[in-house]
């Protein structure tokens, strides 16, 4: 990945073909547009806002120009969807090289993504219908081609549509995020040897929004309250990634072996549900009870 971050940062328009190239890929394997998404983090990060802004709009051309071509749909699908997942990772690129801190950056996109949620509810009269009335013209071609029951999939649907905003949001914060992750591992790859790991086992969030999660999400358990459990989907995002440098940070200290971080990251591939919820909890019982500084603790030994 050194040689696609080093060919984007030789001129902008090399950035602007690259962030294009990859996103048209996404289009197509979705996963690759997180990297389209680093390439603008990357820029964002080492020459700031400005030529971020620049690359992921002329970017956004290039991607509606491609869906054009190859679809023969309107270039502003294209368009849209680039600027849709270009922009907040310059902007979170932005706070990160400004601020030089995780914590700020990563709180400030949780606020957003909380905020974009709440605007949603407000300004969508019956939200959860309207989710659904979507959900089904989406599968209406699947139904067709299955000959599934268009009621159990509506029934479904009824019953994820009070959780799906704040599920969706959670899970763009978390591409957003990866995308920037990834950015600041490619500017530390070639400006600064070394430095994202350090940088990022040390990432710490705080005891405040551990315990907010844990409250919202017992508010929305106990109260049957939909909001509250978005609210706690999108910080729990924040804590796996806080998790993973846990994780990561132990293996570090106690020079364990690289295999069980490859084994960590095969999990996460075949049972991602149940390992992101296992390596949130881990990241916020880290921020509440400090683990990793207990532990450095314990290997210093007593001192006099």
């Amino acid at each position: 990945m050194r040689v696609l971050a080093d060919f984007a940062m030789q001129g902008r328009w090399r950035a602007v073909g690259s962030a294009a190239a990859l996103g048209a890929l996404g289009l197509f394997v979705p996963p690759i547009a997180i990297l389209s998404g680093a390439v603008i983090g990357l820029v964002a990060l080492r020459v700031g806002l400005g030529q971020a802004l620049f690359v992921a709009g002329f970017g956004s051309l290039f991607l509606g120009a491609v869906v054009f071509g190859l679809t023969g749909g309107s270039p502003l699908i294209g368009v849209f969807a680039g600027l849709a997942q270009w922009l907040p990772v310059a902007a979170m690129g932005e706070v990160l090289r400004q601020s030089i801190s995780w914590r700020v950056t990563l709180s400030v996109a949780a606020v957003v993504a909380g905020a974009l949620v709440l605007v949603a509810r407000l300004v969508v009269p019956d939200l959860e219908s309207a989710w659904v009335a979507v959900g089904m013209q989406m599968l209406a071609p699947f139904i067709e081609a299955n000959g599934t029951q268009a009621e159990d999939l509506e029934g479904a649907l009824v019953q994820v549509a009070p959780f799906l905003t704040g599920l969706l949001a959670g899970i763009f914060l978390l591409s957003m995020v990866l995308s920037l992750v990834i950015a600041r591992y490619w500017q530390a790859l070639l400006y600064n040897p070394g430095a994202f790991g350090t940088e990022f086992r040390a990432l710490q969030l705080g005891p405040g929004p551990a315990l907010a999660m844990v409250g919202l999400a017992l508010a929305g358990q106990l109260l049957a309250t939909p909001l509250a459990l978005e609210l706690a989907f999108i910080l729990a995002v924040l804590f796996f990634l806080q998790g993973l440098a846990v994780m990561h940070g132990l293996t570090h200290a106690r020079n364990m072996n690289s295999f069980w971080l490859v084994g960590l990251y095969v999990l996460l591939v075949l049972a991602l549900p149940q390992m992101f919820l296992l390596i949130a909890v881990l990241g916020a019982v880290d921020a509440v009870a400090r683990l990793r500084e207990r532990l450095a603790e314990q290997d210093q030994g007593p001192r006099d």
